[in-house]
């Protein structure tokens, strides 16, 4: 996409597409502190807050699906969808929640930040496409960076396997989700953005109310007021606004502009882990992330 600087209209749609992936960005780096919040007030586990997340959030989604309106789908693309559904919103989510019990809000995410290198190496082996030294070269210092900052938590941290545990639980949620965007790319076109966000995020609804039935009482869903109010806030601030400002920021700006204003996440996850987790702040974390930024850039500049 192209947006011609000095015309009065791509200005205005070069900021406003600006604004909506920031605020896309903010909202899903407040993920981690809401969740990392959650594990401090009540001993509540990841199952339960991403039940409780997804009973409060669903309702949004399904309405983007109706209203996304379009064309019957083929059996070909509901298989799809669930498949969808299933890698992108159910197991990214529930790796990534897991995880969150063991790793700082800061590592989790950068750690989850190496997915569009992952698209890369994916795409590379599935689909047989190239990838340049530029491509490559982004990797190095995502990997760089990440190990920067892994043995920063490793070192510091009382319990070293606890670290390991939720840094592969992440990592398993980053290649999962990087699964489901190449899933996606393939039916978007056919099937609109918002419908599709909106029957994925419904149909992986059903698998986490699912997976929690099957392996809690329905008592656990009864919690503290706060965990209420939080889980309230990560479904409307960290899950419905960022999808909904996002697709609204790919729509002005391009997927790849999105992906640069993105990069402010790690950056703003870490202020907030410092503010309201008193997670530690050191010259090697700011290190890392900036070479994990840096990586990102490259692979999303053209």
């Amino acid at each position: 996409m192209t947006i011609a600087l000095g015309d009065e209209d791509g200005q205005r749609r070069l900021w406003l597409g600006s604004l909506f992936a920031a605020l896309g960005a903010l909202g899903f780096a407040a993920k981690a502190i809401l969740i990392k919040l959650a594990y401090r007030i009540a001993p509540i586990d990841s199952t339960t807050i991403l039940a409780l997340r997804v009973l409060l959030s669903v309702p949004a989604f399904l309405l983007m699906a109706w209203h996304g309106g379009g064309d019957s789908l083929s059996r070909r693309d509901k298989w799809m969808l669930v498949w969808l559904g299933f890698t992108g919103y159910y197991l990214a989510s529930f790796f990534d929640f897991w995880g969150l019990q063991f790793v700082t809000a800061a590592l989790e995410r950068l750690i989850l930040f190496t997915y569009p290198g992952l698209v890369l190496l994916f795409n590379a082996l599935i689909y047989k496409k190239k990838i340049g030294l530029k491509e490559y070269g982004a990797l190095l210092l995502s990997w760089l960076g990440i190990g920067l900052v892994f043995s920063h938590d490793i070192a510091s941290s009382p319990q070293p396997d606890a670290v390991w545990k939720g840094a592969g639980l992440v990592f398993l949620s980053s290649i999962t989700y990087a699964l489901y965007l190449i899933g996606s790319s393939q039916v978007i076109h056919r099937i609109g953005t918002v419908r599709l966000t909106g029957i994925v995020v419904s149909v992986a609804a059903g698998f986490i109310v699912a997976h929690f039935s099957l392996t809690h009482p329905l008592g656990d869903l009864i919690q503290p007021t706060p965990i209420y109010w939080l889980a309230l806030a990560l479904a409307i601030f960290s899950t419905i606004l960022p999808i909904y400002f996002t697709s609204e920021g790919i729509k002005r700006l391009g997927a790849n502009r999105v992906s640069i204003v993105a990069s402010i996440g790690p950056v703003f996850t870490i202020w907030l882990g410092y503010l309201f987790l008193n997670e530690p702040v050191s010259a090697t974390q700011l290190s890392g992330t900036g070479l994990v930024l840096a990586g990102v850039l490259l692979v999303s500049m053209r």
